[in-house]
């Protein structure tokens, strides 16, 4: 039997990918906070999601990478975290921005996580300062148990 990741799956507002974001960012993060970041990310007055690859490579330390799609950007910084996990993903970004260069010219930290589903999803989440701004949801084939994080930017390439 296939186990793959739909499209649904990818999206803020899916109920697993909500759950496990608020799971994971609410050890550091008031609740209210990351559910209106959700929210605003899923909703119609932020931008159209843009499609982006990612990889992270990590075993108590690694790197986090990622190209949106047709934007001059790329995220690419050392996490710690683990355990170890070394895969790439294809999926969605989202920003609870109303424009995409306010959100790639304020992003100071990453994390990154496993999200146990189909075939499995690849999520990284996008802070400036303690506030999540954006989030990536990728299909990640394998992809199990991962928690990685660290400081980082977005730099033209």
């Amino acid at each position: 039997m296939t186990q793959v990741t739909t499209t649904d799956e990818l999206l803020p507002s899916h109920p697993l990918v909500r759950d496990t974001t608020m799971r994971a960012l609410g050890q550091r993060i008031e609740p209210s906070e990351i559910k209106a970041f959700l929210d605003k990310a899923s909703s119609a007055a932020v931008p159209a999601p843009i499609g982006a690859t990612a990889s992270v490579n990590v075993a108590v330390w690694g790197k986090a990478h990622c190209e949106p799609d047709g934007q001059p950007w790329v995220f690419d910084t050392t996490i710690w975290g683990g355990p170890a996990y070394f895969g790439s993903a294809v999926g969605f970004m989202y920003t609870a921005y109303e424009s995409w260069d306010a959100f790639f010219q304020n992003v100071t930290g990453v994390h990154v996580q496993g999200i146990i589903s189909g075939g499995g999803i690849l999520q990284i989440n996008w802070l400036a300062g303690q506030t999540p701004v954006g989030q990536f949801n990728g299909a990640a084939g394998g992809i199990g148990v991962l928690e990685a994080g660290g400081d980082g930017r977005w730099s033209h390439k």
